[in-house]
């Protein structure tokens, strides 16, 4: 397409450990002056490389290698924004139609090994911000040491589980992510087995990042044992990756990003190979809130209730990015989905001006 193109870097996100990682905005305007908004969980020089070679050869979108699909996550999703506003639909209706008007939120929460007052203090911090479900991150979980004896961590740690679960009770969801694609994870399928037990027990809703990416076998044994969901695949990027995690059943929740694996469209072909295999799709993300918008556009055409979620937190670039900043949780821990064409959201005026 011809037209212009504005790339916009914005704050980095902070993984912690030293991991930084870039995030970057993508302005897309057509000739006659129609502009979509889009993102991508990588640098500025990777988004440009990758709009380079789609002003090069457009069949390039989607069959690109791992690096450059990321930067092409930005261009998918701008195009699909510019169609919404040309053919004047949420980006919803062309994705399929929209079932829904609010979708569900959960926050992911970083939170102290040590439990009490610390730990107390956080989830109870999460809730009053008005959140029905919460993704814990617990300081080293899983990662055990000769500090203890192997049935000292298994009390130590399902004790925190349970600590948990007593502050938010039991009207809250709850999941548990220990970044098992973390390069230093160690943990087996023996430990991962007797989590999820701990977790069926405590009703949590599912189990993510149990086992290192490339532990498949595992994975599949791992699914058919737990009775907690198994999620995960937020580092995956080729289509061809998803489907052979669909195809072997690997996880109960494939959790691409759409800012990495190559926008909407790509989201759309992965949920299909998920349904196709019996698996649900939660998005990862919550990077931008360009990223956040697509989304919410993406889970409001799913008509059952189970996994209709996607990931929220209130920091800055999804606050202070867009216009009235649209996404705020309702009294049941929604969001309502934007109704405008496209997206459905705009850039700050603010925001716009430092520019």
């Amino acid at each position: 397409m011809t037209g212009h193109a504005e790339l916009i870097p914005l704050p980095p996100v902070d993984w912690g450990g030293g991991d930084i990682r870039d995030v970057t905005l993508l302005e897309l305007t057509t000739a006659d002056g129609i502009t979509g908004l889009g993102s991508a969980y990588t640098g500025v020089a990777q988004v440009r490389n990758a709009l380079a070679l789609y002003q090069q050869d457009p069949r390039a979108l989607h069959t690109s290698n791992a690096e450059m699909t990321i930067g092409m996550s930005a261009i998918d999703i701008a195009l699909w924004d510019i169609r919404g506003k040309q053919e004047d639909l949420p980006v919803s209706e062309l994705l399929g139609g929209r079932q829904r008007d609010r979708v569900f939120a959960y926050a992911t929460v970083d939170l102290p090994a040590s439990g009490g007052d610390a730990f107390d203090q956080v989830l109870r911090s999460v809730l009053a911000r008005g959140f029905k479900a919460i993704k814990l991150c617990i300081e080293d979980f899983g990662r055990r040491d000769d500090s203890l004896s192997g049935d000292e961590w298994d009390r130590r740690e399902a004790g925190l589980l349970e600590f948990a679960r007593q502050i938010v009770g039991n009207d809250i969801k709850l999941m548990l992510d220990v970044y098992g694609s973390d390069p230093g994870w160690t943990a087996d399928i023996g430990w991962a087995q007797k989590t999820a037990e701990v977790l069926t027990a405590l009703d949590f809703l599912w189990f993510e990042e149990p086992l290192a990416p490339g532990a498949i076998d595992d994975f599949v044994q791992l699914r058919e044992r737990a009775t907690v969901a198994i999620a995960g695949a937020e580092d995956f990027v080729l289509l061809s990756d998803f489907e052979e995690l669909a195809q072997r059943k690997a996880m109960d929740i494939l959790q691409p990003d759409c800012t990495r694996v190559g926008g909407l469209t790509q989201m759309q072909a992965i949920r299909r190979l998920a349904s196709q295999n019996g698996l649900h799709l939660v998005p990862h993300g919550w990077n931008t809130a360009v990223g956040l918008a697509a989304d919410l556009q993406f889970q409001s055409t799913l008509a059952d209730d189970q996994y209709c979620m996607v990931e929220f937190w209130p920091d800055r670039t999804i606050t202070e990015l867009l216009k009235d900043d649209p996404f705020v949780l309702d009294d049941e821990g929604r969001i309502v989905v934007p109704t405008g064409p496209g997206l459905g959201v705009a850039l700050s005026d603010a925001y716009a001006s430092s520019k």
